[in-house]
């Protein structure tokens, strides 16, 4: 028998058939259909209550980057849509398969009106660049096909956000899905097989040529979802693995990884990447400008092989490169199954040495105690980074803890206040444990979200790392302006609230630590299944952010370490 049904319905149908268990926003005129529908499907979905639309988007971020898996946001229109865009904007910029669903009542008749129509705008222009599809769906007729176009673009090849602006009267509106004209990807393999024999042969034939190679992994690895074999290829193959900052979760454990490199990388992997002569590029977007100063030099000394889903990618053409098109999770299993030994001890024995003679580099106080933290948490506890120092501290001691437990950054876009709104969303698709680390400044962005986690009774521990300061732009103006602070420390502009007062407000436990506090507490804070704020206090004389000043060799990290150290290990 053929039904059928509003079209809100089927939209939430699809979103629960696609394992969407919950959604985030504010209600608001235009989207009240939809809300009704997934209200009445409350068995299967939820709509969670933010209290700022972009935490509504940061949170369905931390949804879909902690299971990988679809996930939703919703706006009114207007400003309900606007307040989303910086969370959209970082959804695009970390790959992240959400769909974010607005609506709107008035199809635009005159262009050049400023306000044609209250709180109405054209929403697909102005988010078409930072989404992987935008889309205003005006016509009933368009209904099925445009939800599962956007479906299988959120989720296949790299994935990225898509916008999805309904009509209202078509949300209310009656249709029968299975009359509409459903999306029917081209699919084009003819060549695969072949391209995957010629990756591999690549990869053996370089690998019998050099004798220093690295494999270098990036957040493509955790989008593909073939960790797994990451895993087994290091194991196999016996070669050194380096990682971006972002990655540095994926095989934290192997004797194998040497740690993360950059600009504020690990200062052993920058030395043992600076001596490679071959590198294997799995997921990695290579931000190596063959310009710079520090890491050009490695552009010209090494030969990269670069294989990575996004063909654009290449766009940024880097020397003595060796690009391939194809999705990692089809070429990772086959690379897992093949028989490639390449065991060197000589270049093991160095690299190992590096590593130990460096290892305990840059893990003062709060480093230590940030180690100590994540040591102590349970193996299933998911982790969110906020922006700023306070990021540098946390990868820096989640580098030494070797615990596995994953980290989410933003990364490329970079977005303060992105941490707890995140750790909201992780929470709900994954049900475990969330630390949840941010700064003084990172907090007070999305701090209204502090309501949620109480209302809710998460499980999120808020770690605070408090320099009483807006540290990342007050160490640019002390080194680029002659220390003229401007609103980033207290005698200039900038101020912090008291947390304790915040806690209280919030009705969450608060402790406070510092450099002289006893941190042999922190193990029964940390297995406390409620909401936490745990505030870390330091000031600039205890802040040590490894950085690498620009022109500097990329193993030349600064604060330097002993200039006879620095010249035997250059040496090996």
């Amino acid at each position: 028998m053929i039904l059928f049904m509003k079209v809100s319905d089927y939209i939430v149908d699809f979103l629960v058939s696609k394992g969407v268990t919950d959604v985030f926003g504010i209600p608001g005129g235009v989207v009240l259909d939809f809300l009704d529908s997934v209200g009445k499907r409350g068995k299967e979905i939820t709509a969670r209550l933010n209290y700022n639309e972009q935490a509504s988007a940061f949170a369905a971020c931390g949804y879909a980057q902690a299971a990988r898996k679809l996930s939703v946001a919703y706006a009114t229109r207007g400003p309900g849509i606007t307040n989303m865009v910086t969370g959209i904007t970082d959804a695009f910029c970390e790959s992240l398969p959400i769909f974010f669903i607005t609506a709107h009542s008035h199809k635009s008749v005159f262009k050049d009106i400023r306000v044609e129509e209250d709180q109405e705008f054209d929403t697909v222009g102005m988010l078409s660049s930072v989404s992987k599809y935008a889309v205003s769906i005006n016509n009933i007729d368009d209904v099925r096909y445009e939800i599962e176009k956007s479906y299988y673009l959120a989720i296949n090849d790299r994935p990225g956000p898509i916008l999805i602006d309904f009509l209202v009267s078509v949300l209310r509106a009656n249709i029968n899905p299975e009359l509409q004209r459903p999306f029917i990807p081209e699919e084009n393999r003819n060549n695969e097989k072949l391209l995957y024999l010629k990756i591999i042969n690549t990869i053996k034939q370089e690998l019998n040529k050099a004798k220093r190679p690295v494999i270098l992994i990036g957040d493509g690895i955790k989008q593909s979802c073939t960790s797994e074999y990451i895993k087994i290829i290091s194991e196999k193959w016996g070669i050194p693995i380096l990682s971006s900052r972002s990655a540095h979760d994926i095989i934290s454990e192997s004797n194998n990884y040497y740690g993360y490199i950059g600009s504020h990388g690990i200062r052993y992997s920058n030395f043992i990447l600076s001596k490679c002569d071959l590198i294997i590029s799995f997921g990695n977007r290579l931000m190596f400008k063959p310009s710079s100063k520090s890491f050009g030099v490695i552009t010209n000394k090494a030969k990269i092989i670069r294989i990575d889903v996004d063909k654009n990618e290449f766009l940024r053409e880097i020397p003595n490169t060796i690009c391939f098109h194809t999705e990692l999770k089809d070429i990772m299993p086959l690379l897992a199954d093949e028989d490639i030994k390449w065991y060197d001890n000589d270049w093991l024995s160095i690299c190992n040495e590096i590593k130990k003679s460096l290892f305990n580099f840059d893990t003062e106080y709060p480093v230590n105690i940030i180690t100590e933290i994540i040591k102590n948490i349970d193996n299933n506890t998911i982790i969110t980074s906020d922006v700023g120092n306070n990021e540098f501290l946390l990868s820096i001691g989640y580098n030494h803890s070797k615990k596995t437990n994953p980290v989410l950054y933003s990364k490329s876009f970079g977005a303060l206040g992105n941490s707890v709104p995140k750790a909201i969303g992780a929470f709900y698709s994954t049900k475990k444990k969330i630390l949840c680390f941010t700064g003084d400044q990172g907090l007070q962005m999305n701090i209204q979200e502090l309501q949620f986690i109480e209302k809710e009774k998460l499980p999120i521990t808020i770690i605070v790392l408090n320099n009483f300061s807006s540290g990342m732009i007050r160490d640019q103006q002390e080194k680029k302006f002659d220390s003229r602070f401007i609103n980033t420390t207290l005698n200039d502009g900038y101020s912090v609230p008291d947390f304790d007062k915040i806690a209280k407000a919030f009705e969450i436990s608060y402790y406070c630590y510092n450099i002289k506090s006893e941190i042999n507490t922190l193990k029964n804070i940390l297995d406390k299944n409620e909401p936490v704020i745990i505030d870390i206090k330091f000031d600039k004389e205890n802040e040590v952010i490894p950085h690498l000043p620009v022109g500097n060799p990329m193993q030349d990290i600064v604060p330097e370490i002993d200039r006879e150290l620095y010249k035997r290990l250059n040496e090996l």
